[in-house]
């Protein structure tokens, strides 16, 4: 009886790791592909539409107010815009808490200059297959999405910074 309950948790183990995996990648399916577009609120009370941000380099982030990675993000993608902003990158935070509130109480500690958009439905989140936080999506000039980044790593903002840059040069 024991071989059977250790062959059991191996084959759940096995079955989470896959699903696990599945969920990763399910995202990076959109490399490669037009971004689709959508319009959101932002907490500034402005509807925007992704697609009115053509002709710039778009960091799309997804992100919750519960999620530690997310606000490690957060800090270096906003450093990053501030960086970039006036060489054409744009930082946008699709914020997927139910509630506002919660988003902008976490936008007014990082000192948030970008814009933050609010997807309380997460029907963008559905859209861009977000199974997991935070996910940045960057986009080109285009509208093509170039690089989606799954979860966050110490040390990523490197990796961030080298395809912003890569993309400017284009």
């Amino acid at each position: 009886m024991t071989r059977m309950h250790a062959a059991t948790r191996g084959r759940l183990a096995l079955v989470a790791a896959l699903a696990f995996a599945t969920a990763v990648s399910a995202a990076t399916k959109l490399k490669g592909t037009e971004a689709p577009d959508f319009v959101l609120r932002s907490l500034a009370g402005q509807n925007l539409r992704l697609s009115e941000y053509r002709g710039q380099i778009v960091m799309l982030t997804f992100w919750a107010s519960w999620c530690g990675d997310c606000r490690a993000q957060l800090e270096q993608l906003g450093e990053m815009h501030e960086r970039y902003q006036e060489a054409g990158v744009e930082l946008l935070a699709v914020n997927l808490d139910q509630n506002r509130k919660q988003a902008a109480d976490m936008m007014v500690r990082l000192n948030a200059t970008y814009p933050v958009l609010h997807d309380q439905a997460g029907d963008v989140g559905k859209l861009y297959d977000v199974s997991r936080m935070p996910v940045m999506v960057l986009i080109d000039r285009g509208g093509i999405v170039r690089d989606v980044f799954e979860g966050f790593r110490r040390g990523s903002q490197q990796e961030y910074l080298e395809r912003v840059q890569a993309l400017l040069r284009e």
